[in-house]
């Protein structure tokens, strides 16, 4: 079998018999893949912490497209991101990027601008634990996956919308005018201020918007926002946003 190397994020893991690990992994070069790493549970192994959540790695593996198990040989770590696993905040955060992932990117889509997205914000997570770096994330990468929301103007008839109240039609992937409005049915009320926000999120670097002020009642607009727009794009609800409320 070939010998394929890659560089990769390290999305889960489960134990398989008494000293092996699957590892699911998103690649740069290959999209999403699983494989086993042999005697990972060992004492003495070579993998050493590189197989753990978070964690972004070079990889070598053996398989081909007949094989939906590749067979992990070998591992360098990149960037650990041990700063999140030390964390309960930082975990669930860092769960959520990784649960978009893993539901909105499909097998072996590969995307080098999306691999790098990921690993900037599991940087930041490193450093920072606030809400707005999850929806910047959401929203930057529904927009590379083809999926940006129209936020200035009508989705419908494409006139421009400017009121303080705006609603946003699920179907229609973007605002809607009070005209357009008489003909859904589907939609959510959506205050201005958060139509804005979310322009900032996805035009703005990470950067910049970590340190931008937002009233908790904002945050909490912009929450139930992001989550009814991916709603539309999710197989499964968000597990890591349930604790994150639990803990808030």
């Amino acid at each position: 079998m070939p010998l394929y190397k890659a560089n990769a994020i390290v999305l889960r893991n489960w134990d398989l018999g008494e000293s092996d690990r699957i590892i699911s992994l998103y690649t740069m070069e290959f999209g999403k893949i699983r494989g086993v790493a042999h005697g990972v549970r060992r004492l003495t192994t070579k993998f050493g912490s590189s197989t753990m959540p978070f964690t972004c790695i070079k990889v070598s593996f053996y398989g081909n497209d007949s094989h939906e198990l590749k067979t992990i040989s070998q591992t360098e770590i990149v960037r650990s991101c041990q700063g999140i696993r030390e964390n309960l905040e930082k975990i669930l955060y860092g769960s959520f990027l990784i649960e978009l992932i893993e539901q909105l990117i499909s097998g072996t889509h590969q995307d080098e601008r999306i691999f790098r997205l990921t690993l900037k914000y599991l940087t930041w997570l490193e450093h920072e634990t606030t809400e707005i770096i999850l929806y910047s994330f959401c929203f930057k990468l529904l927009c590379m996956l083809g999926f940006r929301p129209m936020l200035s103007n009508c989705a419908i008839c494409h006139q421009a919308v400017d009121s303080y109240k705006i609603w946003f039609s699920w179907d229609e992937g973007g605002i809607i005018c009070p005209v357009c409005l008489r003909e859904r049915q589907r939609v959510m009320s959506v205050q201005k201020e958060v139509i804005e926000l979310t322009k900032r999120l996805i035009s703005e670097r990470v950067e910049t918007l970590r340190t931008y002020p937002v009233s908790a009642q904002l945050m909490d607009e912009m929450k139930g926002f992001t989550l009814y727009f991916l709603k539309y794009y999710l197989t499964f609800p968000m597990k890591s946003m349930g604790f994150i409320e639990e803990m808030m």
